[in-house]
């Protein structure tokens, strides 16, 4: 009976690490603010844009527009920034990965990896190989 149960429980806590993965519009909409930048790149001309994402926002609104800011600008992070202007959001097909840009770009300015581990929601910089914690505000 014992058995059974343990199987049962496994199965539910399998399913809800699964679902918890899943990339839906209502758990992205909304601001994200960067709690530490987790990979750091041994490249110095990006110290300036690893500082910057270290207090960097992310604002996933719900007509999805996109907003990306921070308190400490750099060239590089004012680029990015340019770049992201009067941009939308969308969940790719397979519901693993943000894309920021425009249908006429293809969404294609930005890719966001988005994970969990252990409690912590991780977005990973396609472009720039950075993996940063984040935090729902």
């Amino acid at each position: 009976m014992r058995a059974k149960y343990r199987f049962i429980l496994s199965i539910l806590l399998l399913s809800n690490s699964i679902i918890a993965q899943e990339i839906t519009q209502i758990n992205i909409i909304g601001k994200w603010k960067v709690v530490k930048v987790l990979k750091d790149i041994d490249n110095p001309d990006l110290k300036d844009l690893i500082k910057s994402f270290n207090s960097a926002l992310f604002e996933f609104k719900e007509n999805e527009d996109f907003k990306l800011t921070t308190t400490a600008g750099s060239k590089l992070f004012s680029m990015v920034t340019v770049m992201t202007n009067n941009t939308k959001w969308k969940i790719d097909k397979n519901n693993s990965a943000i894309r920021v840009g425009n249908l006429s770009d293809g969404y294609s300015i930005l890719k966001i990896l988005v994970s969990e581990h252990n409690g912590k929601v991780i977005f990973k910089m396609s472009e720039t190989q950075l993996d940063l914690e984040v935090q729902k505000e």
